[in-house]
C-alpha cells in the first residue's frame, strides 16, 4: 500500500511517502507535490519509509526543485535509503539535489538557504530593476595563457582563447580560431570563414585538450548573479552597461568575465565574454591582436572591450536552487541542445536573461599555476608528451624527466617529482607508447603481475591518453629515499663480473619470478602461431630483410658469403612453413610469461631490488618463452663482433652451439675466438637461461618450442634501427640454422 503523509518541521512542510514510488504510485506522488508547490517555498521530502524510486518519480523531484528554485526557495531530500540514493547516483543526480541525513539536518539546510536568499538585493539602474547577490571579495585571480601548448579542458575551466581542437599529434592550423570553454564543452569559431563553427562535448573535461596559443580563463567559476525583473526584455549591450554600475565590495577589483543565459523561446543562448582594457598588454602584446579584432566589441566603458562568443541552443533548462554554473552548463551544453556557435551580438534582444559575474583585481600568468615539466637531458619532449606527463603527475608542482630507454615500440623515462611545497616524492617511471599498448599493459600488469610478483612488482598509478598515444605512470614497491637511482639490468650485465651476475640472475628468475615460471601447467599450445613475429611488432619483416640484406623471402636457401655454405633462408621458412604448420599443436608446459622480457625492462635500485615493467605482452604461453628471449639478446645482440673475422668465428661457434637435438642437453660452450671475457659472460648467462628452461619444463626435452621462441626474437633483429649490419647478418645465419634443426627434428619426430 502506498501512502503520503505530511508533517510540520519548524514551520517547513515535510512530505513523507511510504511504500514504493513506482510508475503507478508516482502519479499520486506527483499530484501531491503539485498541490503543495502552490503554497510552499521550501520543502522537505523524507524517504525514511520509501525504498524504491522509479524514473517517473525522479522526474517529479526535478520539477519540484525547479519550481521552488524559481520562487527563490528550495527542496531538500532527507533520510534517503541506500536503494533510493543508488538510483539517484546511477542517474548522476545525487549532486543535483540537496541531501540531508535526517529531517533535523534538512531544517538546518533550509535555514541556510533562507539566509542566502536574504542576501538577494535589488537595485534600479536607468529605470530598470534588477535582483543581484552582492559580490564578495574574490581572492582568485584570473589567468592569462601565452605559451603554445596542449591544455586540457579541466585546466581552462571557463575560458576564451585562440586555438584548435587537440585531436591529432600535430595541430591542423586551418582549424585554428577563437574558442570558448565552459566546463566540459568547448565551441570553436575558425578564423577561416570557409570552415563551419564546431563544438565538442566531453563526458570528462580532463579527457580532451586544445592546441592553445593564447587565452584568458577563470581560476574558479563565477558565483555572482544578476537578473532583470521589472522589464526582462533588454538588449545585451544595455544589460552589460547596467551591470557595470552594480556596486562591489572591493573597489580595487574589476569586472572580468560575464556569462549570460537567455531563456528566450525563439532564440535561447548562452553567452560568455571577458572584459579587458583596450590598452591592456594582454591584448596589445598578443601576436593574435589582429586575429582577435572580429571578436572584440566596445563595452559601456570607453576604455574597455569585450571579447566573447555564444552558444545557440534549442532550449534553455530551468535553474536548480544553489546549482553551480558548471553544473548548469553541463546540463545545458549537450549534443542535442547546441545548435551552433556564434559571434557575440550586443544588439540582440534578451527576453529572459540571467547573468553570472566574475570580479578580480589582477591577472596572473597561467604558467605559475601549472606543473613545471623539465628534462635533465638534451632531448626534445614533444608537446603531446608534455601534456600526457602533466595529466599523470597532476599531484606535483614540478617534474624532472630523464630518458631511460627508447625502445622499438615505447619510450620510458625516470621521473623525479615534487609536491606543492617542493618536497621530493619517490621516483617513478613514465612510459609513452601507443594507446593500445598502454591500455593492454595496464590491464595485464593488474592481471598477471600484481597478484603473483608481490614484493617487487610495478604498480600502475595511472594512465593518460591523447589521440592514438598513451602514457602510464609506474610506482615500485620498496623504492624510497631521495638518492634512489634506477638502472637497467643492461648496466650490470655490461659492468659486473660473471661471479656477480650469476647470483643476480638467480635472484630474478628463481626468486622474484618464481611465482610465474615455478608453477607450470601442461596444456595444448600452437608454437608456430604463438611465436610468429609478424603477428606482433614486425608485420613488415620480409620487406625489411630484403632492403637491409637483399634476402628475399621467396628464396628457400641463402648463401653464407663468409663460409661459402648454403643455409635455409629463415624468412622463407617464416613466410611459407609457419602458415603450413600453424595448426600443429603439442602438449607442453605453460606459465605466465612476460612476453617481451629483456634487460631494458628489468630495473634495479641501489639496494638491488628488482622491478619489472612493460607488461603489454604478458600472458600465459610456453614456459620457456622468456628464457629464449634473453638468450637471443645475449647471444646475438651482445656478440663480440668487430669485423668479418669475428663474424666468421661466431658463425662457426653457433653452428656447434645449436647442434643439440634435445633441450636438456647443454650445447658446446667451447670458445676459442677473440674477446674471451665477453663470451665467458655471454655463455655463463645463456647457460643459466637453459638451466631455468629445463627446470621449468620438468624434463621435457623437445627443442622445437625453445627454438621457435628464439626465432621469434632473432628473426626481427634485421628490423632494429641502429643495429650494425654484422649483427643483422649473424641473426640471419643463426635463424637459418635453427630452422634447419627444426626441420631435422620434424623428420624424426611427430608433433602431437
Amino acid at each position: 500500500m502506498f501512502t503520503i503523509a505530511t508533517t510540520n518541521e519548524d514551520g517547513i512542510l515535510c512530505v513523507i511517502p511510504e511504500g514504493r514510488i513506482d510508475t503507478l504510485n508516482s502519479v499520486l506522488f506527483n499530484e501531491k507535490l503539485l498541490t503543495v508547490l502552490e503554497t510552499e517555498t521550501f520543502l522537505i521530502i523524507s524517504f525514511a519509509n520509501c525504498h524504491y524510486l522509479a524514473s517517473t518519480g525522479i522526474r517529479s523531484l526535478i520539477t519540484a526543485a525547479k519550481k521552488l528554485g524559481n520562487k527563490g526557495g528550495g527542496l531538500v531530500l532527507a533520510n534517503l535509503s541506500a536503494e533510493v540514493f543508488q538510483v539517484l547516483e546511477m542517474a548522476g543526480l545525487h549532486t543535483l539535489f540537496t541531501l540531508a541525513q535526517n529531517t533535523g539536518a534538512a531544517v538546518d539546510e533550509i535555514a541556510r538557504m533562507r539566509k542566502n536568499t536574504s542576501q538577494i538585493k535589488q537595485i534600479e539602474i536607468r529605470d530598470r530593476l534588477y535582483e543581484y547577490v552582492e559580490p564578495a571579495k574574490n581572492n582568485n585571480p584570473a589567468l592569462f595563457w601565452e605559451k603554445e601548448e596542449i591544455v586540457g579542458y579541466n585546466d581552462l575551466l571557463i575560458s576564451i582563447g585562440i586555438g584548435s581542437p587537440a585531436e591529432s599529434l600535430a595541430e591542423e592550423a586551418e582549424n585554428r580560431g577563437l574558442f570558448i570553454t565552459l566546463g566540459n564543452c568547448t565551441g570553436f569559431l575558425p578564423f577561416d570563414p570557409g570552415i563551419s563553427p564546431d563544438f565538442r562535448v566531453l563526458k570528462d573535461p580532463s579527457g580532451g585538450g586544445i592546441f592553445l596559443h593564447w587565452a584568458l580563463s577563470l581560476s574558479q567559476p563565477p558565483e555572482i548573479w544578476v537578473k532583470p525583473i521589472s522589464n526582462p526584455g533588454i538588449e545585451l549591450g544595455a544589460l552589460l552597461a547596467d551591470i557595470i554600475q552594480i556596486p562591489i565590495a572591493d573597489e580595487a577589483e574589476k569586472l572580468q568575465a560575464i556569462l549570460v543565459s537567455d531563456s528566450s523561446d525563439s532564440a535561447p543562448s548562452l553567452t560568455f565574454g571577458f572584459v579587458v582594457d583596450k590598452n591592456d598588454p594582454l591584448l596589445s602584446q598578443s601576436t593574435f591582436r589582429q586575429k582577435l579584432s572580429p571578436y572584440l566589441y566596445p563595452a559601456a566603458n570607453a576604455d574597455q572591450m569585450i571579447i566573447g562568443a555564444k552558444f545557440l541552443l534549442n532550449q534553455m533548462p530551468g535553474l536548480v536552487q544553489d546549482e553551480s554554473i558548471l553544473s548548469f552548463a553541463k546540463r545545458t551544453l549537450t549534443f542535442e541542445n547546441i545548435e551552433s556557435i556564434g559571434h557575440l551580438d550586443l544588439s540582440v534582444q534578451l527576453s529572459q536573461a540571467r547573468v553570472w559575474l566574475s570580479y578580480s583585481g589582477q591577472w596572473i600568468n597561467a604558467a605559475s599555476k601549472q606543473i613545471k615539466v623539465e628534462t635533465s637531458d638534451t632531448f626534445f619532449l614533444e608537446p603531446y608528451k608534455v601534456y600526457l606527463a602533466g595529466k599523470l603527475y597532476s599531484d606535483s608542482s614540478k617534474i624532472i624527466i630523464k630518458q631511460l630507454h627508447g625502445g622499438f615500440s615505447a619510450q620510458t623515462f625516470q621521473v623525479d617529482s615534487f609536491d606543492q611545497q617542493g618536497r621530493k616524492l619517490r621516483p617513478t617511471v613514465l612510459k609513452i607508447a601507443s594507446r593500445d599498448l598502454i591500455s593492454r599493459e595496464a590491464g595485464r600488469c593488474q592481471e598477471f603481475s600484481l597478484p603473483f610478483i608481490m614484493n617487487n612488482s610495478a604498480i600502475v598509478l595511472g594512465t593518460a591518453f591523447f589521440c592514438d598515444m598513451g602514457a602510464l605512470r609506474y610506482n615500485f614497491v620498496g623504492i624510497g629515499g631521495e638518492q634512489t637511482q634506477l638502472k637497467w639490468l643492461t648496466h650490470y650485465f655490461n659492468t659486473w663480473d660473471v661471479e656477480q651476475l650469476e647470483p643476480l640472475y638467480d635472484k630474478i628468475f628463481l626468486q622474484i619470478l618464481k611465482p610465474w615460471y615455478g608453477q607450470p601447467v601442461k596444456e595444448q599450445i600452437f608454437p608456430y602461431r604463438d611465436h610468429d613475429p609478424t603477428f606482433t611488432f614486425f608485420p613488415h619483416i620480409y620487406t625489411t630483410a630484403e632492403n637491409e640484406l637483399s634476402v628475399s623471402a621467396d628464396e628457400k636457401y641463402l648463401q653464407i658469403e663468409e663460409t661459402g655454405l648454403q643455409r635455409i633462408n629463415p624468412y622463407w621458412f617464416l613466410k611459407y612453413e609457419y602458415p603450413a604448420r600453424r595448426n600443429n599443436a603439442i602438449n607442453y608446459y605453460t606459465s605466465i610469461c612476460h612476453g617481451d622480457l629483456n634487460m631494458q625492462n628489468i630495473l634495479l635500485d641501489k639496494d638491488m631490488n628488482v622491478y619489472l615493467i612493460d607488461f603489454s605482452e604478458t600472458r600465459p604461453r610456453s614456459v620457456i618463452s622468456d628464457f629464449a628471449r634473453l638468450e637471443a639478446i645475449i647471444m646475438i645482440e651482445h656478440a663480440p663482433l668487430d669485423g668479418i673475422e669475428s663474424l666468421e668465428e661466431m658463425i662457426e661457434f653457433t653452428t656447434r652451439f645449436y647442434g643439440s637435438s634435445r633441450l636438456d642437453h647443454l650445447p658446446d660452450f667451447t670458445w676459442i675466438g677473440k674477446s674471451p671475457e665477453i663470451m665467458k659472460r655471454n655463455l655463463a648467462i645463456t647457460k643459466k637461461m637453459r638451466q631455468y628452461a629445463v627446470e621449468s619444463t620438468l624434463g621435457e626435452h623437445t627443442p622445437v618450442p625453445y627454438y621457435l621462441a628464439l626465432l621469434e626474437w632473432i628473426l626481427p633483429i634485421v628490423c632494429y634501427t641502429g643495429v650494425p649490419l654484422l649483427y643483422k647478418k649473424l641473426s640471419v645465419y643463426v635463424a637459418g640454422l635453427l630452422c634447419e634443426k627444426i626441420m631435422e627434428y620434424d623428420e624424426t619426430h611427430v608433433l602431437e
